[in-house]
C-alpha cells in the first residue's frame, strides 16, 4: 500500500480506524474523506525550504482502503460497552484553551451522551482548602472519565498548571477510586491541555507538587492535536501586523466594550487580564523554552502518545450557502500556517505536536499514531461555536483506545 514505512502505532491506529469505521457502515469512498497513509513524522517533509508542497504523501486510493479492510478482523476489534465494564482506567481529560467560555465541551459528545457506557466525572474548583467540586454526568461501572474544568483557562501555564494539581490533587472521588478500587490513570490533553499536561507530570516527577496519589497510579498520556511545540498562529496574533488580528489591541477593545468582550469569549475582567500572557504562552519561543526546563522531568516509566490532524485548505466548509461558520473561522487561522507547512490542522503544525524525546525515556515509549483527515476543533467537538462537523469522532475514539490499550498490554 505504501512506500512509507510507518511506526508500528501508527500502523495499528489505521488498521484499526478503518476497521471501527467500517463497522459504522462507512465505505471506502467516504473513509478517504478522514484517513491518511500512516506514517512517522520524518516520512515527510513538513518545514523548510524543500517542504512538501501536496498531500502525495499521505493520500490514498480506494484500494488502498479495501486492502486495508481485509487485513481487519472484526474479532479483533475490542472495545464495546463489556470492554468498558471492565476496565479499571480513569481518562482525565485535560481540555484546551479559553474552554471554560466554549459552547460545548471537549469531546461533548462522550461527555454528556446519555447512553455513556462509562462513568463520567466533571472537576471544578472547590473553595480555597476545601474539596474539589464534582457533578457527575453519567454513571457505570468499570471505566471512568474524568473532565478537569481548571479555572484561567486563557492563562500562562504558570498559572494553571499548580490550579491543575489541586484539582486532581483535592477529588475525593478520584482519590477513593485510585486508593481503594485499584483504578490506574491515563491522561488526555486537547490542543493547549498537552502542554499542560505534560508541565503537570514533570512537575509532579520533580515533586514541585505534594503528590500523594497521582503520579504513581498513572500509565500515561495522549496528546490529541496538542501544541506542545507551539503555535504559528499564536505567534502571528501577537505581533502588530497579525494577518488575523492583534490580541493586545484586541483586549484593550474588550476593555472598552463589553458586548466585545462577551462575543470574542473574554466575558470577566479576569479573562481579559489573562489573555495576552495566555497567548504568549502558546507561542513557539515560549513553548519551546518549556520543553527545555520541563522535558528532563518527564516520567520514564509512562507510555507517551500523539495524534495529529491535517486538513488541506480545500477540505473546509468555506462557502456561505455551506453555513458553517466553525469552518470558516479555522480556514482563516489555517491561512496562517499553511505558508510554514500544509501539514497543520488550522491551529498546529504537525511538528509540534510531537511528545519531546529526551534520552531517559527508552524511544519506544514515545508512539506517535499518525494523522487523521480533519481540523483541530473536528477532533474534539461536533459543534464548536456555529456549524456541524461530520468527523467520525466515536470510530476515531475507538481506534485510539485501542490502540492505547493494546500498546500498555503487549
Amino acid at each position: 500500500m505504501s512506500t512509507l514505512h510507518p511506526a508500528p502505532g501508527a500502523r495499528q491506529f489505521f488498521r484499526h480506524f478503518v476497521g471501527y469505521l467500517g463497522d459504522a457502515g462507512y465505505t471506502p469512498a467516504q473513509m478517504l474523506n478522514y484517513v491518511w497513509r500512516p506514517h512517522k513524522p520524518t516520512d515527510l517533509n513538513v518545514l523548510g525550504a524543500q517542504r512538501d508542497q501536496d498531500f502525495s504523501r499521505l493520500a490514498l486510493t480506494e484500494q488502498d482502503i479495501q486492502e486495508a479492510q481485509e487485513a481487519c478482523f472484526a474479532g479483533d476489534r475490542f472495545v464495546d460497552r463489556s470492554f468498558y465494564s471492565n476496565n479499571k482506567t480513569i481518562i482525565v481529560l485535560v481540555p484546551g484553551f479559553t474552554h471554560e467560555t466554549l459552547k460545548n465541551l471537549s469531546l461533548h459528545e462522550e461527555v454528556e451522551r446519555k447512553d455513556s457506557p462509562h462513568e463520567v466525572l466533571m472537576l471544578s474548583p472547590g473553595a480555597k482548602g476545601e474539596p474539589s467540586q464534582e457533578t457527575l454526568y453519567a454513571q457505570g461501572a468499570g471505566f471512568k472519565l474524568v473532565y478537569a474544568r481548571y479555572p484561567r483557562s486563557n492563562a500562562d501555564s504558570s498559572h494553571i498548571v499548580p490550579a491543575l494539581f489541586d484539582l486532581l490533587h483535592n477529588s475525593v472521588t478520584l482519590r477513593r477510586w485510585v486508593e481503594e478500587e485499584g483504578y490506574q490513570l491515563f491522561f488526555m490533553g486537547y490542543s493547549y491541555g498537552c502542554p499542560l499536561s505534560l508541565e503537570l507530570l514533570a512537575g509532579m516527577n520533580a515533586r514541585h507538587f505534594p503528590d500523594e496519589f497521582i503520579l504513581k497510579n498513572t500509565r500515561g498520556m495522549l496528546a490529541l492535536c496538542g501544541a506542545i511545540g507551539g503555535s504559528y498562529l499564536a505567534d502571528d496574533v501577537m505581533r502588530p501586523e497579525s494577518k488575523l488580528v492583534y490580541i493586545p489591541k484586541l483586549v484593550q477593545r474588550c476593555r472598552k466594550h463589553p458586548w466585545l468582550s462577551k462575543l470574542v469569549g473574554m466575558p470577566t475582567r479576569q479573562f481579559q487580564d489573562d489573555m495576552e500572557g495566555g497567548v504568549r504562552s502558546l507561542t513557539r519561543a515560549v513553548r519551546q523554552e518549556k520543553i527545555a526546563e520541563y522535558a528532563k522531568n518527564l516520567p520514564a516509566h509512562l507510555h507517551y502518545f500523539s495524534v495529529s490532524a491535517v486538513l488541506p485548505l480545500s477540505d473546509y466548509k468555506r462557502r456561505w450557502w455551506q453555513f458553517n461558520l466553525d469552518d470558516y473561522t479555522m480556514w482563516l487561522q489555517a491561512k496562517v500556517s499553511d505558508p510554514i507547512s500544509i501539514y497543520n490542522d488550522g491551529q498546529v503544525v504537525m511538528t509540534d505536536n510531537l511528545i519531546p524525546h529526551p534520552p531517559h525515556i527508552p524511544a519506544e515509549r514515545i508512539v506517535h499514531l499518525g494523522a487523521v483527515r480533519a481540523h483541530h476543533w473536528a477532533v474534539s467537538y461536533k459543534t464548536f461555536n456555529l456549524g456541524k462537523n461530520d468527523f467520525p469522532r466515536r470510530a476515531f475514539y475507538k481506534a485510539l483506545m485501542q490502540t492505547i490499550y493494546d500498546t500498555l498490554n503487549q
